[in-house]
């Protein structure tokens, strides 16, 4: 069992169950723990220095946000990717995506072109460093919620953030085809350059090109990998 990341591996802090489920949901997003892995409660237990009910609680709430699933006889594994899962996790993404774009196009100059400039250029680099994907997964949420944040719509924020970390493991093995990448940062160009021209419909088309792309190119991806897993 590897050990969390961001703290110690005791956790002697606040409450101890949303102190678990953070250091679990870290190893989750960032790769630690893989989909499938099983989690063993036990183990956990001794990784985070605490009892087992924390750690079943904790495992409990993250089955509710979608990253751990329980089975009869296997326990909690880590959730696998799914074709099913997937298109409805980024059919909810896109439709609350375009309508964060629509409210922060009411104002583009709540939008920081140069913060978006920059960005893109960081995932520039962070592209040619295959080992790197988490650098270029953080700086491309980064991106996009530079363009949501200018929404002003707290709620709409909390959901969106939830939806990302939903669709994190599906990023980071999409991260895994090189070959995407020429059209992904175009697809990102794009976004860039209708925030220039202040142009909601530019903006919103951006958006929905970028979701088209992946029901064309990643669908397929899932469909095999899931295909794959269980044989």
């Amino acid at each position: 069992m590897p050990t969390p990341t961001n703290s110690s591996s005791i956790i002697n802090y606040g409450n101890v169950q949303d102190a678990v489920a953070d250091g679990i949901r870290d190893m989750i997003l960032n790769g630690h723990l893989k989909p499938g892995d099983r989690l063993r409660q036990d183990d956990l237990a001794n990784t985070f220095g605490v009892s087992t009910m924390p750690i079943r609680e904790a495992l409990r709430q993250l089955q509710a946000e979608g990253l751990v699933v329980f089975y009869q006889r296997r326990g909690a594994t880590v959730a696998e990717l799914s074709v099913f899962d997937y298109e409805q996790i980024y059919r909810i993404r896109e439709e609350l995506e375009t309508l964060a774009c629509r409210w922060a196009a009411e104002d583009f100059d709540r939008i920081s072109v140069d913060r978006l400039k920059a960005l893109l250029a960081e995932i520039e680099s962070a592209e040619q460093d295959l080992d790197d994907v988490p650098r270029r997964l953080k700086l491309v949420r980064e991106f996009f919620f530079t363009i949501f944040e200018a929404s002003e719509k707290e709620y709409l924020l909390r959901i969106l953030s939830s939806m990302w970390d939903l669709s994190h493991q599906y990023r980071r093995y999409f991260s895994s085809f090189p070959k995407l990448i020429p059209q992904r940062l175009e697809n990102y160009h794009n976004v860039i350059r209708a925030c220039e021209a202040r142009d909601p419909e530019k903006l919103i088309e951006a958006f929905r090109t970028i979701f088209a792309f992946g029901k064309s190119v990643f669908i397929p991806l899932v469909r095999k990998h899931e295909e794959e897993s269980k044989k």
